[in-house]
């Protein structure tokens, strides 16, 4: 392992002067970092690693957890029936976002959190990346420091195949709902006795900010188109 000097508190790297600088740049540095992702081979991935259905797989989760979000509910059955075709297999991060990376004055210095690594569709990577929760406050969509055009025009431009904009709504959706999922996990863990902590406990209160985003993204439109900038 070697040291990466840096930051990765998110609200720094929004807020701090010393990121004004490297913000403008992030969201194109996102894109270009997931091209590279998504061009490695599978074979890094251990050999167990297999192409789950990630719809299926947090379905089953929430059914385990035994607590009713009708919310989730709803999301689950309108994913179900709106899913996109989904036909390319590249590895996934599966932790991509704002937090996960270390953030120098000129910008990306690495990515971490490989842990969650797995085969799957590269869009998951995007969506998660443009879950509200990971902008801490920021009106902009992608990380808190972009917008979807800047992501989506330099991951193609890094060769990653064109993304398809109603796709990526799909997966931006999914991770809200992955994410108020995991937030119920997290609060179990406390009121169950598995790791007594505050932190956790807290967590629980994100519960109905996910099923606030939810009902507000299944209502409205496929992904906004951003005004064309002018070059004149």
């Amino acid at each position: 392992m070697t040291r990466v000097p840096g930051e990765s508190i998110p609200r720094k790297i929004l807020r701090d002067d010393a990121y004004a600088a490297a913000r403008p740049r992030l969201a194109a540095q996102c894109g270009q970092a997931l091209a590279a992702i998504h061009r490695m081979p599978p074979s890094c991935l251990p050999q167990e690693a297999v192409a789950e259905d990630p719809l299926r797989r947090w379905r089953d989760v929430l059914d385990l957890l035994g607590e009713p979000h009708p919310v989730f509910e709803l999301a689950l059955r309108r994913l179900a029936a709106d899913r996109p075709p989904g036909t390319r297999r590249t590895v996934v991060h599966g932790d991509f976002r704002n937090g996960n990376l270390i953030v120098g004055p000129e910008g990306i210095r690495a990515v971490l959190d490989w842990e969650l690594a797995h085969l799957g569709d590269p869009l998951e990577d995007l969506g998660w990346l443009c879950v509200k929760a990971w902008r801490f406050g920021s009106p902009l969509p992608v990380g808190g420091f972009g917008g979807y055009d800047e992501l989506i025009s330099s991951y193609e431009r890094a060769g990653g195949h064109p993304v398809d904009r109603d796709a990526l709504r799909w997966w931006e959706t999914f991770g809200v709902l992955k994410w108020g999922v995991i937030c119920v996990m997290q609060t179990m863990r406390h009121l169950r006795g598995g790791a007594r902590s505050v932190e956790l406990a807290a967590i629980g209160r994100r519960v109905c900010e996910n099923e606030w985003d939810l009902l507000r993204m299944l209502g409205e439109n496929p992904l906004p188109r951003e005004p064309r900038k002018s070059h004149a």
